[in-house]
């Protein structure tokens, strides 16, 4: 594994962790990251990759919300709702190109959750991506 993968990796449990109410105790956290073999020099990137995404949570929701209406945020596997998150703060970020970001969280999804997990997390970043990519509308002049 890259090491991209290994801090998207630990972001994506330590954004777990903080939506299971364990945000106020960070050392807790990178204790946590420690135990499933995030390898210790990347600890830090993914916690502030995590930070990043959490912090950005409720605008990332109320973005994706309506792209998933058969499957509401509070109804979503917390894996599921953590790659989502994650993913789509990359995504506007522009650090890293969208398709990129977006294989990953599908990687990940694998990896960590349920087997339609990654068809989910997938359709849901992708129509994010090209959302985020459409031009707003002209306004027509009567």
């Amino acid at each position: 594994m890259n090491d991209l993968h290994e801090i998207r990796r630990g972001a994506l449990l330590a954004l777990c962790q903080f939506d299971a109410g364990g945000d106020d105790d960070m050392a807790s956290v990178r204790a946590g990251l420690a135990a499933v073999d995030v390898p210790p020099q990347l600890i830090d990137a993914a916690m502030a990759l995590a930070e990043d995404a959490w912090g950005a949570r409720t605008e990332t929701d109320e973005a994706t919300g309506p792209l998933m209406t058969e499957w509401p945020i509070h109804r979503q596997p917390r894996v599921d709702r953590s790659l989502i998150r994650l993913a789509a703060w990359e995504i506007r970020s522009k650090r890293t190109p969208p398709r990129v970001v977006i294989d990953e969280a599908v990687e990940l999804a694998r990896e960590f959750s349920t087997e339609d997990s990654p068809r989910f997390v997938n359709g849901v970043l992708d129509r994010y991506w090209h959302g985020l990519e459409t031009p707003p509308p002209v306004e027509q002049l009567d």
